[in-house]
């Protein structure tokens, strides 16, 4: 009756680990597919600036420069 019992807790062991085997994996697909979609809508917003930028390259080169100006001015005022 014993070896019964401790086949049958074997067998109950070996599903829960193949279940968990298998969430896990589910769980990592879903994680890859967030990623991709979050680096897709990266791209875009990496594409549309680049277009901004290519359409009005002195208004671009002008706010770098007065972002440059303030980030220096607040760094220099804490040193």
């Amino acid at each position: 009756m014993s070896d019964e019992k401790t086949v049958e807790h074997k067998l109950e062991d070996g599903v829960g680990r193949v279940q968990d085997g298998a969430e896990n994996l589910l769980n990592k697909e879903k994680d890859q597919a967030e990623d991709l979609a979050s680096c897709s809508k990266s791209r875009a917003a990496l594409d549309a600036v680049r277009d901004c930028v290519a359409d009005q390259p002195v208004i671009a080169a002008s706010v770098a420069g007065l972002l440059g100006f303030i980030l220096g001015a607040v760094i220099a005022r804490k040193s």
